[in-house]
């Protein structure tokens, strides 16, 4: 009877792309340089907000907030996809899945490896945002957990949708993987509220469970409570989400070996 995961195999495919990881430039810039610089330059404008205008409360926190939150959606979406495409810029995908690797494994491998990334990006960005703004991202307490839990799977069905659309559309579309994500961060309502959206871009807000995850967290930061109602909603639309890309990518995986588009991702 077959296992449903080949621990080995997972283990194989963390330890390689750690090891690749540990002495490959782009990746650690990946990983660390532009959440920084998002940091530095969004706690610097903050701050000037601030000084101009201290009647607005909490600003710095509410902007630093947003950021490292978003971090979890940014961060966990590429990396389902970069190491898809790792394989497929060293023509190594077809041979990946000659071997008892299953895509079932191979998806395994990527989150691992992407939650132990994600861990060391996120304690990196909060001494930085401690440092230098003296700002606790702790101060939102265990909400802080639920809004990780959901933004890490927002960025796993974005990251399972984009990995689908590669291998249908093969390098023409591997652009996605750097900027499809950004394409609801207009929507997520992170720095102000969905009611100053305009009508239709209310409704697309609605049925993001990001939208629903950064409301609470001005409701946190301004009124010291959160709707368990939004997280709720949130994780639900999450696990609607999650499946239907899971199945996508499934089908798009299956139609690659079938018509021979693996081979040319090769």
């Amino acid at each position: 009877m077959n296992k449903i995961l080949n621990y080995s195999a997972v283990k194989a495919i963390v330890m390689r792309h750690l090891f690749e990881w540990r002495r490959n430039l782009d990746r650690v810039v990946d990983t660390f340089w532009w959440s920084t610089i998002d940091i530095i330059f969004w706690g610097l404008t903050s701050s000037y907000i601030k000084q101009n205008n201290p009647q607005i409360p909490n600003i710095v926190t509410l902007f630093l907030g947003g950021i490292i939150l978003w971090t979890f959606v940014q961060n966990s979406q590429r990396d389902i996809n970069m190491p898809l495409l790792n394989d497929a810029w060293n023509r190594n995908l077809v041979n990946l899945f000659s071997t008892p690797i299953r895509l079932r494994d191979f998806i395994a491998g990527t989150l691992v490896l992407g939650l132990i990334k994600l861990s060391m990006s996120f304690v990196f960005l909060s001494v930085v945002a401690f440092l230098l703004y003296q700002f606790n991202i702790f101060y939102l307490g265990y909400f802080l957990i639920l809004a990780m839990v959901n933004l890490i799977l927002v960025g796993w069905w974005v990251g399972f949708i984009i990995s689908g659309l590669i291998l249908r559309f093969s390098y023409r579309v591997e652009a996605f993987a750097w900027s499809l994500v950004f394409a609801i961060y207009p929507f997520s309502a992170i720095f102000y509220p969905v009611d100053i959206l305009p009508g239709w871009a209310q409704a697309v807000a609605k049925v993001l469970p990001t939208s629903y995850i950064f409301e609470s967290m001005r409701s946190i930061i301004f009124d010291g409570t959160f709707s368990w109602g939004n997280i709720i909603i949130s994780f639900i639309l999450n696990l609607i989400y999650l499946t239907l890309s899971i199945l996508f990518l499934k089908k798009m995986f299956r139609e690659s070996l079938r018509t021979g588009r693996l081979v040319k991702l090769n």
